[in-house]
Formats: C-alpha cells, structure tokens, sequence
C-alpha cells in the first residue's frame, strides 16, 4: 500500500517540487490548491509519468473545503501519512501601510490553514499509526526586514504552531516539523508586483547575503522535506530547519 501526502499549494513552485518528489518517492499525492486549473495540470503531469495524484480544489482558508480536502484524500488513498502546510502568500508594505484586510489575509493562508490542515489530519494520521506534518515557514521567522511586517508575523506564528502541535500530537506518533526557506527562486518570489529588473535585484541581493553566493530552487526545499518526512528523520519533531543557503549568518543584504 502507497504512502499518502498532502501538499497545500501545490499546484506550481515550491509545492509542486515537493509533490513531484515526493510521488517519485513513492507517496499517492493530494495537490491541494485554490488554482483548480492549475492543479488539475499538475496532477495529470504526474499521472503521466504513472504516479498517482489528484487534485483537489482547495481555499486553505475555508474550514469546510479543507475538511472536504481530507475526506476526499482518504476516499481516493484510504489515509494521509504526509501532510505539507505549503500555501502561502506574501504582502509587502510596511506595518503603516498594510491594510487590516491585507494583514489577515495573509495570517489567513500562511498560519491559520495549517491550523486548520493538522485540526482535521491528525486524527485520521492517529487512526494510521501516526503521521508526519511539514509546515513550510520562513527565514522571516527568525530574521527579518523592513516591510514584511504581514509575512513574518504569519510565519513566526507557523513555528510557534509547530512547537504546540508536536506536544501535542507526539503520543499518537505524529512528527511536526517546521522547514524554513530562505529565497527561493519561486513564483511567490516573482509575483510581488515587482518588474523583471526588480525581480534580478532582489536574487542578487540575496545571493550575496549567502556564503554559498546563491538562493534556494524549489527542488532544493523539496529534498529536505523528503528527508524530514523518512524514517532516517524519525527523531525529528518540533523543530524548526533553517534551509537558506547560509544567509541568516550575515543578514546584511549587500
């Protein structure tokens, strides 16, 4: 029987590496997404080179679709063993200028939907034997910058959330562990109303912040995940990975 995952916001960049690697690894994956086209695409990629996969619709924000996710995960695959909190967006204005509706939205996807995805998870992981859940959050969660104030709020949040669920879901044998991306070479990263020219700065700027004079691709974030989620990492939980090329060493953006 196939392992199964979950991955939020999955349907392009950082999600879609992980759901890639993680059907190569042998998991039937869950692209849950609120890009229903778009995942559908993603799912179909996969069936093609034979991996199971199915996309299901998903506003990680509505309590109801993400129950609705989970049923249909395990009507499909019979259970969840891997669920990867993914989704996220990103606001950038400082804390002046952010817009209260803009502030929760963004809590809204980043932390409140992991709430929700491991609320309605873990007790179908519990009935399984147990389970891994990967909260994807930030280097904003430790060190930050002017005009993030939405994004690493959310974030920060995320880690504190995985300490709290670790306690609490480690006596039905449920890992939570949080991996925290520098930059990420991601549409997330393009699709901050930024230009092309603006979009080559910001990964140049990054870049000379790490001592490896680079920024992170989504395959990179996918192969820590795949690792967190095997059994090599098995004494892993509460904990938050700092995966970002050495920058947080030196956060002097040159």
């Amino acid at each position: 029987m196939s392992k199964v995952a979950i991955v939020t916001g999955a349907a392009r960049g950082i999600g879609k590496a992980i759901a890639t690697r993680l059907a190569r690894d042998g998991y039937a994956v869950v692209i849950a997404d609120i890009l229903a086209d778009l995942a559908e695409q993603t799912a179909d990629e996969l069936r093609q080179q034979g991996f199971s996969a199915l996309a299901v619709p998903t506003d990680v924000r509505d309590e109801g679709q993400v129950q609705r996710m989970v049923e249909e995960t395990v009507k499909a695959f019979g259970g969840v063993d891997v669920l990867v909190n993914n989704a996220g967006v990103i606001w950038r204005a400082s804390v002046t200028e952010t817009p209260t509706d803009a502030f929760d939205f963004v809590l809204a996807v980043n932390l409140r939907a992991a709430f929700l995805a491991t609320k309605h998870v873990a007790p179908i992981m519990r009935d399984r034997g147990g389970g891994v859940i990967v909260n994807i959050a930030s280097i904003h969660a430790f060190a930050t910058q002017a005009g993030m104030a939405a994004y690493a709020a959310s974030k920060t949040g995320l880690v504190g959330l995985t300490r709290a669920c670790a306690l609490d879901l480690g006596q039905w044998n449920i890992r939570v562990v949080a991996v925290c991306p520098g930059a990420v070479d991601a549409p997330m990263l393009r699709n901050q109303r930024m230009d092309e020219a603006e979009v080559a700065e910001t990964i140049r700027l990054w870049s000379s912040a790490s001592p490896l004079n680079t920024i992170l691709q989504p395959e990179d974030v996918a192969n820590c995940v795949a690792w967190v989620v095997s059994d090599q990492a098995r004494m892993l939980t509460g904990v938050a990975i700092l995966l970002d090329a050495g920058v947080a060493t030196d956060l002097r953006i040159r």
